[in-house]
């Protein structure tokens, strides 16, 4: 096998970097203001400054801006269009759902396992797999809130390392979502 020279591996990256789309600039606007709204709840467990109504304010934010990066990737992946405007039309509902019920009936999508609850896909196959991204980016969120109400009710470090975790995975889920559409 003949080895590249400088020039050729540079050329081949040049090449390789143009290939690649790059997200919509709203779509990163979008994802910016849900990782700066995500990192100062993050800021808040670190800190155990958990006030309810502050966390309240940056999950209407991580909200807002999961939901348009939800719609933009139904957009773009129309198979997942009637799944995703789902969930999206349920999210006051889902404000109002206990960690619980979050967690079993969005999270681990039993609500589209329900009688008349059809995804329009089947969310068992691998290749749907990707459409539980945007779900998770807008169910994390909730989590936290969920999990901060319990610790303004009983401050517990278990509650804390819940929001933590809850917030870093919805975070993931937005580089997920963001690294997907910008393919």
């Amino acid at each position: 096998m003949k080895s590249l020279r400088l020039p050729q591996v540079f050329l081949a990256l040049i090449a390789f970097a143009t290939t690649q789309a790059a997200p919509a600039p709203e779509v990163t606007a979008h994802a910016t203001r849900y990782h700066a709204a995500g990192k100062a709840v993050l800021e808040m467990v670190i800190n155990k400054q958990v006030s309810v109504p502050a966390v309240a304010a940056q999950v209407d934010v991580l909200l807002v801006e999961s939901i348009a990066l939800t719609e933009a990737y139904a957009k773009a992946n129309p198979a997942g269009e009637k799944l995703l405007r789902v969930v999206i039309d349920q999210v006051p509902t889902l404000k109002t759902l206990s960690f619980a019920t979050l967690q079993s009936d969005w999270h681990d999508l039993g609500h589209f396992a329900k009688p008349g609850n059809s995804a329009g896909l089947d969310l068992q196959d691998e290749d749907n797999e990707h459409f539980t991204d945007p779900i998770h980016a807008i169910v994390h969120p909730l989590l936290v809130l969920k999990a901060a109400e319990a610790y303004a009710a009983k401050p517990d470090a278990e509650h804390l390392a819940t929001m933590k975790e809850e917030m870093e995975e919805g975070l993931e889920q937005a580089d997920k979502l963001l690294a997907r559409l910008s393919r």
